[in-house]
């Protein structure tokens, strides 16, 4: 018996069924259906690996929580700081001091000059008559005085408490454009008291310039301290997932041999990773908030206007902490399998 032998017909038959069979493929893996069903199944195995790697998972995350609160406590830190720079700033002012005798208006001269100083944001007048009843008052209550001709007596004595301009500053390190004016302008030479002179802040300038110096210096330590730990961290994932490369190669072998694309070999790994970060971000803020809840007390209001900014805006810091958390995993995870997939 011959074997029968196909015709040229039948040849051309079943390579252009082979054609269409393959243009449907094609087309099948590029539907949007396939494509959900795809990375369906890869976030589906990359959860089941975090779930299998359980320990090593702890392990990665426990890392990836202390880069996130370090980071954190360095820009909460930092943030305190020059909200208490911001708090002296405003307290602290700058007094210049005018004759007693010198009038309502050229008081009022004298304040507009000021005010047209790009570094002084407000001026505030303080009379003779409105210190002097300010000063008594004072005096008043911390001495418990009750008897009444006494505190007559103090009212009706002679008042020579001078004009006082109060001068907010927008930078007490910049007073020098209001010391040019004062020491070089006739009029306000001729109204500046005698006795007591313009006060420049200098104590509250050396004060503000040591916490910006420490804040610059929590800053740097901190980033430095949260670098390294960010580098240990993916360290740490890179090698836990180079592990859990490592449990499954035979059967990434396998999927390569029945031609699995790239990214789903590699996706599982990359979810599995982001999940580290994720589960790290979350324990992280958790951490962070009970933390500054439980010392808030302690720092005198300085961490208030921290806390109230981070409570307003809980659902950023919790995505940023996430998003760092999630690029540590994701670097480490391309890592480790594109240095697996370079070596087969």
């Amino acid at each position: 018996m011959t074997k029968s032998k196909m015709t040229k017909e039948e040849k051309l038959e079943a390579k252009k069924t082979a054609q269409i069979s393959k243009e449907r493929l094609r087309r099948i893996t590029k539907t949007r259906k396939h494509y959900l069903r795809n990375n369906h199944r890869v976030i589906k195995y990359g959860a089941k690996s975090f779930v299998r790697n359980t320990w090593l998972s702890v392990a990665a995350i426990a890392i990836m929580v202390v880069t996130l609160v370090v980071l954190s406590a360095t820009l909460i830190a930092a943030n305190a700081l020059g909200s208490a720079i911001q708090q002296i700033s405003d307290k602290v002012d700058i007094s210049i001091y005018l004759k007693q005798g010198a009038s309502k208006a050229q008081v009022d001269g004298v304040v507009q000059k000021i005010k047209k100083l790009d570094s002084v944001t407000e001026v505030r007048i303080l009379s003779p008559e409105e210190a002097n009843k300010n000063i008594i008052d004072k005096l008043i209550k911390e001495s418990n005085i009750t008897d009444q001709d006494l505190i007559k007596t103090m009212r009706e004595a002679p008042n020579k408490i001078s004009w006082t301009l109060n001068v907010q500053m927008a930078d007490l390190n910049r007073t020098d454009e209001l010391q040019n004016l004062v020491d070089n302008s006739e009029e306000i030479q001729s109204l500046l008291d005698e006795v007591t002179k313009p006060t420049y802040a200098s104590s509250h300038r050396e004060t503000i310039e040591k916490i910006a110096d420490i804040m610059n210096r929590v800053r740097i330590i901190g980033l430095s301290a949260a670098g390294v730990f960010a580098i240990i961290a993916i360290l740490v994932v890179f090698n836990t997932i180079r592990m859990a490369i490592f449990n499954r190669k035979e059967e990434i072998y396998m999927m390569r041999l029945v031609g699995a694309s790239r990214w789903f070999i590699v996706g599982p790994f990359v979810v599995e990773a982001s999940i580290y970060g994720i589960v790290a971000a979350l324990v992280a803020s958790a951490a962070i908030y009970a933390a500054l809840y439980a010392v808030r007390n302690q720092f005198d209001g300085m961490l208030d206007s921290t806390i109230n900014i981070m409570v307003q805006y809980w659902y950023t810091v919790v995505l940023a902490l996430i998003a760092v958390g999630v690029i540590i995993g994701v670097i480490s995870a391309f890592l480790a399998t594109k240095k697996y997939l370079k070596q087969k």
